[in-house]
């Protein structure tokens, strides 16, 4: 399937950037995330796919809004980069760097527990993390 990013440039030329999406990665509470290559710079992401319909409510409106605002202003090691957003007629996509390893959450189950040295590293970039938000 194509994803297709259209915008206009300040003399009013339609720039269209177009994406092939590739494997289901994950799903949260109104989204999904893939992985995506842009097609010109065959480049890997990540996008996470926000259907329009359910954004009806203005607070889950301001949801949206009020995430890719926060991530936009995100630069740290330990935070997955913000690149962009674009909606079309059915969906919000927000592009993200893409992160190839498992998650925290999947190795997790996979192993059932992971060494102390681990939680250890583990626990010090999330916190290096959280003090960065905060």
């Amino acid at each position: 399937m194509i994803i297709e990013e259209k915008s206009i440039t300040a003399n009013r030329q339609i720039l269209t950037k177009r994406y092939v999406k590739g494997n289901f990665l994950g799903k949260g509470g109104f989204a999904k995330v893939y992985e995506i290559r842009n097609m010109e710079l065959d480049y890997p992401q990540a996008v996470k796919v926000v259907p329009k319909a359910t954004l009806t409510k203005s607070r889950a409106k301001q949801k949206l809004q009020s995430e890719i605002r926060i991530h936009r202003s995100m630069s740290h090691p330990n935070i997955v980069s913000f690149e962009n957003f674009f909606e079309d007629e059915e969906n919000v996509y927000i592009i993200m760097e893409l992160c190839n390893n498992s998650t925290l959450n999947e190795q997790i189950k996979r192993r059932k527990r992971l060494s102390e040295l681990e939680v250890q590293c583990y626990g010090q970039q999330i916190l290096q993390a959280i003090k960065y938000m905060h």
